[in-house]
């Protein structure tokens, strides 16, 4: 019995994310020991792979898969604080059952799609447990803490103290500068200031009126008996309020949308972070009917580009594929660019080891984004 064979196809994708042609794999299972491109070792079985493209397993560096539940409950063009209601509205009338099932098959359609790795949010200590026993999810769990005022964001530092004492596998997080509580930041500051955070900043330009005690996400948390004028971030940018309270000091830091950053914004990202990286969650900020208009800058910026999908409230799916594809389209990325920010890009930023990495067959696909993503379904390497 060979433990490994070579596989060479048609198509396949470098590390400097260009197309080219004659690609090899030893592979072990579904396993990548090594690769290559031309004349393929002799010294293993070899076999040829279908016609098509094979490529690295994509990266979603931001999603919600515990609101895959929330599949096509939040119209297209709502607020961002319309989907927040709807969510709270919602999903609590869903069964555990229900919302682990609507998980499994989104994770599962993505994977079809290629994508296999994913830096998730969830709020749920239970949704987070079940995340982590779950065969077919790889990635980084993100235990999000919601309440931005007392005593639920006591409440929720109790129970992720709690769940710390019992896996120590996750990340806990904080949502955002109008989610979290100072409280929360400070506990998450001490608790993960040697791995990793994850924080939604500046969606929306909402979130700048917020400083100031006002708007949309003000009358929001209002509405939910959340409302409090913390002193310590009122007047201040978010990106300064973030910096004075520690919660930019992270090994690897992932912020997550910056849709409405500005050029100041940017520059002191730049200037406090430049080892961060931005993560960009096209089709949701457009269903949210968010338009940005830092694509130069942020380009620009040192900052490392991830891709993400949020959640399927305001998605289609969690398929970066698809991400990608929708991204093309805008005209702001080059189709390199775009394939390093969801492989390459990701695997170095995330530090995902490369024997951690599954390759995929586009059988029939021609070596471009939009071939890829009309093919729409995949095969893992070495796969039975």
């Amino acid at each position: 019995m060979n433990l490994f064979e070579v596989l060479r196809g048609e198509w396949g994708l470098t590390r400097e994310a260009d197309f080219r042609a004659d690609p090899w794999y030893i592979v072990s299972g579904k396993q990548i020991v090594d690769s290559g491109f031309g004349k393929a070792p002799k010294e293993f079985f070899s076999r040829l792979l279908p016609p098509g493209v094979v490529v690295p397993g994509f990266v979603n560096a931001h999603s919600h898969i515990e609101l895959s539940c929330m599949a096509s409950k939040v119209p297209y063009g709502s607020h961002i604080t319309d989907m927040g209601g709807i969510i709270q509205a919602t999903r609590g009338k869903m069964t555990s059952q229900h919302i682990r099932q609507a998980a499994v098959d989104a994770i599962r359609r993505a994977e079809e799609q290629g994508t296999f790795f994913f830096c998730d949010i969830c709020n749920s200590t239970d949704f987070i447990r079940f995340l982590r026993d779950l065969p077919n999810f790889s990635g980084n769990r993100y235990l999000e803490l919601l309440g931005f005022s007392s005593p639920s964001d006591i409440q929720r530092i109790e129970k992720a103290r709690e769940l710390l004492n019992l896996d120590s596998t996750f990340y806990p997080t904080v949502h955002s500068v109008y989610g979290s509580s100072p409280l929360q930041m400070h506990f998450v500051r001490e608790k993960a200031r040697h791995t990793s955070v994850s924080i939604h900043l500046l969606e929306s330009h909402d979130e700048i009126d917020f400083q100031y005690d006002r708007g949309e996400i003000v009358a929001f948390l209002k509405r939910l008996g959340q409302h409090v004028k913390h002193n310590e971030m009122q007047g201040r940018s978010a990106v300064d309020y973030l910096h004075s309270v520690g919660m930019l000091s992270f090994k690897k830091l992932l912020l997550v949308h910056l849709s409405a950053a500005r050029v100041e914004d940017i520059d002191k990202l730049a200037d406090y972070v430049p080892h961060a990286a931005w993560v960009i969650c096209h089709r949701s900020n457009k269903h949210l009917g968010i338009e940005r208009t830092n694509w130069e800058t942020l380009k620009n910026a040192p900052l490392k580009m991830l891709i993400g999908t949020d959640s399927l409230a305001t998605n289609t799916d969690l398929s970066v594929l698809q991400e990608l594809r929708a991204l093309q389209k805008e005209e702001k990325f080059s189709e390199r660019d775009l394939l390093r920010a969801a492989t390459w890009d990701a695997y170095d930023y995330l530090e995902i080891r490369s024997n951690r990495i599954p390759h995929f067959l586009f059988a029939g696909a021609k070596p471009n984004i939009s071939s890829l993503s009309e093919i729409g379904r995949a095969t893992p390497l070495g796969a039975a």
